[in-house]
């Protein structure tokens, strides 16, 4: 009598498992993971310095400090804000840093580079960067 009321419940519960998708063979219909129910991304907010930074033709070129040593770490250059209106325009960028879970102790320092071009204002031939990070505005010329 034990095992049969152990198996009944056993079979109710999985049964009634929210994470398990029953589709009708008859239905063709595709399920996909909408914004609500999509993972969400872990923050990438690794420590870092920047020791240098400088415009150099379409890019911005800095050199970084961080710790690490088991992994490459992953640097992307993203706005920190829509530009202002002033003239020159000033647009203000931020680094994100992902140390892939990098645990090591060493400090390292290495020297990137990042395309500026995605930054620029087509009515302008100059735009003021504002690096997070860095205590400098960073003067960009193009040609729009």
């Amino acid at each position: 009598m034990r095992i049969a009321i152990s198996l009944s419940l056993l079979l109710l519960f999985a049964g009634c498992n929210p994470a398990r998708n029953a589709t009708s063979g008859a239905s063709s219909e595709s399920f996909g993971s909408t914004q609500e129910d999509a993972p969400t991304p872990r923050p990438i907010a690794s420590p870092f310095s920047v020791l240098d930074a400088a415009v150099d033709g379409d890019s911005l070129r800095v050199k970084l400090q961080f710790g690490g040593g088991f992994r490459t770490h992953d640097f992307t250059l993203v706005s920190g804000g829509p530009a202002t209106k002033s003239l020159p325009r000033q647009q203000p960028l931020k680094l994100l840093h992902d140390a892939q879970g990098d645990m090591g102790r060493a400090l390292i320092q290495e020297n990137r580079s990042f395309y500026l071009t995605p930054f620029r204002d087509p009515s302008q031939p100059r735009i003021l960067l504002s690096l997070e990070g860095w205590p400098d505005m960073l003067n960009y010329i193009y040609t729009p």
